[in-house]
């Protein structure tokens, strides 16, 4: 059975399923598309090398784009398995996670050669993907199985499969790798893991249909994209208890935050804008004209610049955050998500007592 992605146009229903074959559209090409997430690209840094770099999944092309952040072009494709949609890359920055979604895979590229090296099978509809901080294990949200895969980084084998809420799509870690943080679409809800013992602690309602998300660097904030609600809803991590709900654009998507954790960015799908929100405040100071069905966001390791995965244009627009305007438009393949983070973590912030 074949799998495609539905996003319908409405604001009141957004629902993916199963179909005997893909369905053509002339908006949506070949496959139409579920989540630009998450939040919804994945993050890619190169290290020996000069410039950091950019994964970008193009959900209609089963390839990702790589992008040269210093010059904003494309400088490589990699073939990967079938409707790849969520990203994320180890911390040591030698290998890129991607879900493919109808694959029921993980392609693992090695970014030395910009290669597939691994495909790890996981659960069924596979959309969200995220890396523990100590690089030792990572964990995908498996769609139609209800569940999270904790498989281990060294192996790529499969440590345990963890039951959450129905249909979940994004997952986030804290930043001191004690917590993971589940979108779950159908239950309006976020499950909250403890990634030692891999068992629920809580699970928290939020919006409608919640989709992409994102914790603060601090780890005192996550903020989740709530799709129908067209909201972004805050929680504190410390309670696990919604603190505010943010109104933003139609159809909320993709989340990130400023390294600096003074604002963060949401991508609204069907306003074709980025929503900028003061994250002490839970204001929106800035709403950003971008590319057609913006879907994922994410920064430059060093906050100066915003990219947004744009589904409908098959481009990545680059923002500049100190005055939120966008200074250039990257041409990349058909359909590009992100459920997660696309482009490389920002070295770690060191402590008031000069640890890490």
């Amino acid at each position: 059975m074949a799998y495609t992605i539905q996003r319908k146009a409405s604001e009141g229903q957004d629902r993916w399923q199963p179909v005997a074959q893909a369905i053509n559209s002339p908006r949506w090409s070949t496959w139409q598309s579920l989540v630009g997430l998450w939040v919804l690209l994945g993050l890619g840094a190169l290290p020996l090398q000069a410039a950091p770099f950019a994964y970008v999944p193009n959900e209609s092309s089963n390839t990702v784009s790589v992008i040269n952040m210093a010059t904003n072009k494309v400088v490589d494709t990699v073939p990967v398995g079938a409707v790849p949609l969520g990203v994320a890359m180890h911390p040591d920055g030698t290998k890129v996670y991607i879900a493919n979604v109808a694959s029921h895979t993980v392609s693992i590229i090695d970014t030395a050669t910009n290669t597939v090296g691994a495909t790890v099978p996981v659960g069924i509809a596979p959309l969200g993907v995220v890396v523990h901080p100590d690089g030792t294990r990572f964990y995908v949200a498996n769609r139609d199985s209800h569940t999270v895969s904790v498989i281990n980084a060294s192996t790529n084998r499969l440590v345990t499969d963890v039951r959450v809420g129905t249909a979940p799509l994004g997952v986030a870690i804290h930043p001191d790798g004690s917590r993971l943080y589940v979108t779950n679409r159908d239950s309006d809800t976020v499950s909250v893991l403890n990634t030692s013992t891999n068992r629920g602690v809580v699970t928290v309602r939020v919006g409608d249909v919640p989709f992409g998300l994102a914790v603060h660097p601090a780890g005192t904030r996550l903020y989740v994209a709530n799709l129908n609600s067209n909201t972004v809803s805050v929680l504190d991590t410390a309670t696990n208890r919604v603190i505010a709900t943010v109104p933003v654009g139609r159809n909320p998507e993709g989340v990130a935050v400023h390294p600096d954790g003074t604002r963060f960015y949401v991508a609204n799908f069907h306003s074709d804008t980025v929503s900028v929100v003061r994250t002490d405040t839970h204001r929106v100071i800035a709403t950003v004209q971008v590319g057609e069905n913006p879907a994922g966001v994410a920064l430059h390791p060093d906050g100066s610049r915003l990219y947004v995965a744009n589904f409908g244009s098959n481009a990545v627009s680059v923002v500049r955050t100190d005055s939120n305007q966008v200074i250039a438009t990257v041409p990349v393949g058909r359909g590009p998500t992100a459920l997660g983070q696309f482009t490389p973590l920002p070295a770690p912030r060191p402590r008031c007592d000069g640890r890490i």
